[in-house]
């Protein structure tokens, strides 16, 4: 599995430019970061979602997050250029231009359908130029021993050659195929594991991934580790540590909050997987990498972590609406809620009563509060629309949980309630 980054010594970079060389068959490989590559020399074949291509001079390749690619022969060594980027930056740029959302949502989706362009000789000249243009804006990344410089609108630059190679892939491959229904033949491993990582923050289990696909639990495990090498549980533990990391570095939320918001357990869980996968805690590369080290200045991306840090930090406020918030950072409530949903997997509504449920669940387990106290005290203004969220998220009534539920401490030792306790009706 690659790592998430679109440069190796930056998580905020939005891209990279590289070289290399394969000279031989290469494991399959999990692509958490979207790539073109872009094979100038050399013979072969490659796998692509588990369909074979022949590797030719000239070829280009669209790889989008979690796509599943492996070099099964190479005849001459392959020289290629490696163009990574931020999919879901440029994702909510396209996405947030008003009256392009339809185009835009169809270049995307293109480039997962169809992997693989072959260019003739004039469309290889003009992606050679583009690449050449990236390459003198962003320099070679395995040579780089500094940051690029700081160009002015270097950002707004890089994003508009990407835009421009993602528009001219997409016409040179429709030039060959015609227009067509391209989605036939999507294989089901990237159906899958694009499912586990839209669902990543929910209770997965190999249980209830088997059932959304109608496939046994011992096939779903198999096809898991044929494809990807690993197991289940480790997959979604990098999908949910990728996630954890953009947290990291563009909000302030805690990390207990950041551990709900990307499923897991708690903080201690959250920092053991993340010292495993990424090799620091989490409080360490925030330090590091944290927003005011960035290059980004209240980009999109910028945004949807900054309303999400918003909530939580004002989720008791009775009235807080779509509408204040929105306005509060400049954007529409559409492109809120789509900046949202692409980055958190919940738009405003469902974010503002995750976060109430899961402080009432924590009231409710440790204190005698009246049920109406505690639905008051966590921003509702009633306890009907309480009530009816509670059993949303946690399948059972508010005192249904207090009977059933305690929280436990780190220490081992389970809360004690204070105060008054109450029913659903708030007596």
């Amino acid at each position: 599995m690659q790592d998430n980054l679109s440069a190796s010594n930056d998580p905020a970079a939005i891209c990279s430019f590289d070289y290399e060389a394969i000279q031989g068959p290469t494991k399959p490989l999990i692509h958490q970061s979207a790539r073109f590559i872009y094979i100038k020399r050399g013979r072969g074949a490659i796998e692509i979602g588990g369909v074979s291509y022949d590797i030719v001079p000239n070829m280009l390749v669209a790889v989008t997050p979690w796509t599943i690619t492996e070099i099964t022969k190479v005849e001459q060594t392959l020289q290629l250029m490696l163009i990574v980027y931020d999919y879901q930056y440029i994702n909510s740029m396209l996405k947030g231009v008003p009256g392009l959302e339809e185009d835009s949502a169809e270049l995307l989706r293109f480039l997962s359908m169809e992997p693989v362009a072959y260019l003739d000789s004039v469309q290889a000249e003009y992606v050679d130029n583009l690449a050449e243009q990236l390459k003198a804006e962003l320099g070679v990344e395995s040579t780089r021993v500094s940051p690029p410089p700081d160009r002015p609108m270097a950002q707004l630059y890089v994003t508009n050659k990407l835009v421009e190679l993602m528009i001219m892939y997409r016409r040179y491959v429709m030039a060959v195929r015609g227009e067509k229904d391209y989605e036939k033949g999507i294989a089901a491993e990237n159906s899958i594991l694009s499912y586990i990582y839209a669902h990543s923050a929910e209770r997965l289990t190999l249980a209830s991934v088997a059932g959304a696909f109608f496939i046994s639990e011992s096939t779903l495990s198999k096809r898991i580790a044929d494809t990807t090498g690993t197991t289940f549980s480790k997959l979604v533990s990098g999908i949910r540590i990728e996630k954890a990391s953009d947290y990291l570095i563009y909000t302030d939320l805690t990390l207990d909050a950041i551990a709900t918001l990307t499923g897991f357990v708690d903080a201690s869980h959250l920092s053991k997987h993340f010292v495993a996968q990424v090799g620091v805690p989490p409080i360490k590369f925030r330090k590091i990498y944290g927003k005011s080290k960035t290059k980004f200045n209240r980009t999109n991306k910028n945004v949807a972590y900054e309303v999400t840090d918003y909530i939580y930090k004002n989720y008791t406020t009775e009235k807080l609406t779509a509408s204040q918030v929105a306005s509060k950072f400049g954007v529409s409530v559409a492109e809120m809620n789509r900046l949202m949903l692409y980055h958190s997997d919940m738009n405003f509504e469902t974010l503002l009563n995750f976060v109430r449920i899961n402080r009432a669940c924590e009231l409710l387990a440790s204190t005698e509060y009246y049920v109406i106290d505690v639905a008051f005290e966590v921003g509702y203004n009633n306890i009907k629309t309480f009530n009816t969220n509670f059993l949303k998220f946690k399948g059972m009534t508010p005192t249904e949980f207090r009977s059933r539920i305690t929280f436990q401490k780190a220490d081992g030792s389970e809360t004690e309630r204070t105060g008054k306790r109450g029913a659903d009706s708030g007596k």
